[in-house]
Order: C-alpha cells, then structure tokens, then sequence
C-alpha cells in the first residue's frame, strides 16, 4: 500500500521527538555519572588553572559545596557548566543578574546565621508550646517565622545524627557552634555559578568570594569548625535528607587529602 507524504513527515516528527528524548535522557546521565565519578576522584581540579594561592585560599571557603557537585576546586570556573542552569534556575530561581544579586546580598546580609540564634534558644525550652511563643515573639515576619520553625523541626529530627557523626560532642556543645559556615560556602559557589553564566562579572563574583571569607574567618577559627558550621546549617535546611553523615566523610577527605585547598592552605 502506497504511503503519502504525510505519513513520512509524520514518522520523521516521531524521529526526531524521540532522538530529542534520547539526547537529553542521555545528558542527564552523563552528568549524574560525571558527578558520581568526581566524587570517587575525592578532590576535583581543573589542570588549567593559574589562580593563585590567596583566591584559591578564598574559594576554599565554599570547597563543600563544590565537592558536593564535584566542582573544581582551584578555579572561578567550576566544570560543571551544564548543570548550572538546573542548580541557579531550579533550585535557586536565579535566571537574571537582579536575581542572582538578590540571593546573594541575602546570604551575606542574614542568611540562616540570622535565624540560628532564636532557633537554639527555642530548641533548649520544655515544651513546644513554649518553643512556638518565643518563635512569634523574635520573627517580625511570617516567611521569617515559617523559616524558624523549619529549623527548629529539623535540628530537633537531625541531633542524634549530629551526635553519632561527630559534629557536635553533646547537646551542651550546640551553644559554642555556628552556621556561617553554611551561609559562606553556598556564597563562594553561588558567585562562582552566577559568575560563569554571565549573570555577574568576575570582580563582583570575587567581592562577593571576599565577603564570604570575611564572614567565615568573623566566626571559625580553623577549616574543621568551617566544615561543621556548614554541616550544621545544611542539617537546619534539609533535615535527614541533608545526609548529614555523607558530608561529614566529604569533611574528612578535605581535613586530609594533601590535594585538598583545606590542607594545601592555612585558615
């Protein structure tokens, strides 16, 4: 039986739908492969760079979250191009250079470090009743308020983890800890992913890199509180789901291997 042209053109559409499909199922793939990959590498680094010690020193600030993303170390890129738009759109709702200002002024101006006072305070007190009251009493807003209470809920469902990885010694130690940690690596890797889709120049990315460290070296004293002052802020974030004692070993390649910005370069 004689087939016309649109039955053709028809099967040519269902071709190309399904090599597109193809193509970008594929692309995922490669990119969790590539990440799975990098992480077993440990400590990923771009064989290009010529950054200097005292920037690379500064992006070290934020070396958990690049591991995270098997990101390289040691340059402003990160070798990740292809997944930005996923991690700053998606995750982020960054799209445009307002917007990329706009989270990241937040993270140096509050961020969770603001919130972490009011949270320790409230997870010390008897009673939920009396933890919800003091919430309403400090949080001047309801988004503040939500964000608090989230905290709040995932410090209380995350300390037996904290405590069996190592991250804190007891429930006491949480009065001397900190999340600027948290707050400074997701700055450092946010400028440089803002930075490399032209949503930021490089000298902004750095001032922002720069304010990062500064907030980071107000409130740690060595690479290590850096490391659990992120682990911390993440477990406030994302509760078990933050994998608390995943990142805690991520904390000890980088304590350890002498590839490693944190071995490589003094606090």
């Amino acid at each position: 039986m004689e087939r016309g042209l649109e039955f053709y053109v028809m099967l040519a559409a269902v071709a190309v739908g399904a090599l597109t499909w193809l193509y970008r199922k594929g692309s995922r793939v490669w990119r969790t492969v590539r990440k799975l990959r990098r992480s077993f590498q440990e400590i990923c680094l771009n064989p290009k760079s010529t950054l200097a010690d005292e920037p690379c020193r500064q992006l070290a600030i934020g070396a958990m979250y690049a591991s995270q993303q098997g990101a390289w170390q040691n340059s402003l890129e990160t070798g990740i191009f292809d997944t930005l738009p996923e991690i700053l759109g998606g995750w982020w709702g960054i799209d445009s250079t307002a917007e990329a200002r706009g989270q990241l002024d937040y993270l140096c101006e509050k961020g969770f470090r603001y919130y972490w006072p009011t949270v320790l305070e409230a997870f010390r007190l008897d009673g939920r009743e009396r933890q919800d009251e003091l919430l309403q009493q400090r949080m001047t807003s309801q988004e503040d308020y939500d964000k608090a209470l989230s905290q709040l809920e995932n410090l209380r469902e995350t300390l037996d983890e904290l405590l069996t990885c190592g991250v804190v010694a007891s429930k006491e130690e949480l009065s001397g800890c900190n999340v600027t940690g948290w707050d400074a690596g997701r700055i450092v890797f946010l400028a440089r992913a803002c930075c490399e889709m032209g949503y930021l120049t490089e000298e902004e990315a750095w001032a922002y890199i720069g304010r990062a460290d500064t907030l980071a070296h107000e409130a740690c004293g060595s690479w290590r509180e850096l490391a659990m002052s992120y682990i911390l802020g993440r477990s406030l974030w994302g509760g078990k789901r933050a994998y608390n004692s995943v990142m805690k070993t991520t904390v000890d390649v980088l304590l350890s291997n002498p590839k490693s910005p944190w071995v490589r370069y003094p606090w």
